[in-house]
């Protein structure tokens, strides 16, 4: 498949968060806290996607494919992190509580913070954060995910700055120890219920051999 790189534009954001809201319809955090009904996940997948963007934007740094938008990577600058709450809520994520589930609303403050608490010990200094990658259903295990992955990659080692980022799945391991990432920690959260891996990426000339899934006792599809 021949695609290309390019930045998103305002005018994308539209239809950037249906694919990332597509892409992100199994995700095991999203499908914990979000309604059981397809239609409100979804619903409550692009509101988080869009304050996302709608932040990210600022930084010129979200990347897709040209013509049909294939997938999104959503890369936070270095020193940009930690997020600015207050900012993301005027964006739009203020209306995400109302597509969860009601039940399980208490629980995701404790679990933001306790990520985000994971984050500044992993990694304090300057660093690339991948916020959010996504490809489309259509589009998954063609290449389209390592292909956005690449513009920041490559600057982050002319940099010789490090990359950051969390994964929910072990499909997202793999994908990212294919580009040099290494496991920080694996962690089981709200007791058992959800389970999260950080991961990150040093420079190409500063890079050691990967964990494996195996190593980190993860056990591999068949």
């Amino acid at each position: 498949m021949n695609m290309e790189v390019t930045r998103l534009q305002h005018s994308q954001i539209e239809s950037a968060s249906e694919v990332l809201a597509h892409a992100f319809n199994h995700d095991p955090t999203f499908r914990y806290f979000t309604k059981e009904e397809e239609q409100k996940r979804m619903k409550a997948i692009k509101c988080y996607a869009k304050a996302k963007l709608r932040y990210s934007l600022l930084y010129n740094q979200i990347y897709t494919t040209t013509n049909d938008l294939k997938g999104i990577a959503i890369w936070i600058p270095p020193g940009k992190f930690p997020l600015n709450d207050i900012r993301l809520l005027s964006l739009g994520l203020y209306a995400l509580p109302f597509h969860l589930r009601l039940s399980r609303l208490a629980e995701l403050p404790s679990l933001l913070s306790t990520i985000e608490q994971y984050h500044k010990q992993d990694l304090p200094a300057p660093h690339w954060y991948l916020s959010m990658l996504g490809v489309s259903p259509t589009y998954q295990r063609q290449g389209v995910g390592s292909l956005l992955l690449q513009p920041i990659i490559k600057q982050a080692d002319n940099e010789g700055l490090p990359c950051y980022l969390e994964t929910s799945t072990e499909g997202g391991v793999r994908l990212y120890q294919r580009h040099g990432f290494e496991i920080v920690r694996s962690e089981s959260l709200l007791t058992g219920k959800l389970k999260l891996w950080t991961m990150k990426r040093e420079p190409l000339n500063e890079l050691r051999k990967p964990l494996t899934l195996e190593t980190n006792n993860i056990p591999s599809k068949r």
